[in-house]
C-alpha cells in the first residue's frame, strides 16, 4: 500500500487559490484598485498580490489567503507580479 505524500506549503497555497473565497476576495481587491495594475496601470491579466503573509503560531499554519485585511493586498498585472516576486521576498510575520 502506497503512502500519500504530505502536501507541501506551496501545493496547499496553490489549491487554496482555486477556492471560491479567494475568487471573491480577488475581485474585491481588483475593484477597489480601479481595475488596474497599481504598478504599471494596465487593465489586463490582473491579480491580487499579498504584501505579506501571516504564520499563526498556535495553529502551526498560515492564514488563509482571503483572511487578510484589505490593505495587505495590491492589484498587479501578471507581469509586474512575477517581476516583483523575482526582485523581492514577501515578508512572513509570526502572529
Amino acid at each position: 500500500m502506497a503512502l500519500l505524500a504530505k502536501e507541501t506549503t506551496k501545493e496547499k497555497y496553490s489549491r487554496l487559490l482555486q477556492q471560491p473565497q479567494w475568487f471573491v476576495k480577488r475581485q474585491q481587491i481588483i475593484a477597489r484598485d480601479g481595475g488596474q495594475c497599481q504598478n504599471c496601470g494596465t487593465t489586463t491579466q490582473l491579480q491580487a498580490h499579498h504584501r505579506q503573509y501571516h504564520f499563526i503560531i498556535k495553529a502551526n499554519d498560515f492564514r488563509l489567503p482571503w483572511e487578510y485585511d484589505d490593505d495587505n493586498y495590491v492589484t498587479l498585472c501578471s507581469t509586474c507580479h512575477a517581476e516583483g516576486h523575482k526582485r523581492y521576498k514577501v515578508p512572513v510575520f509570526n502572529i
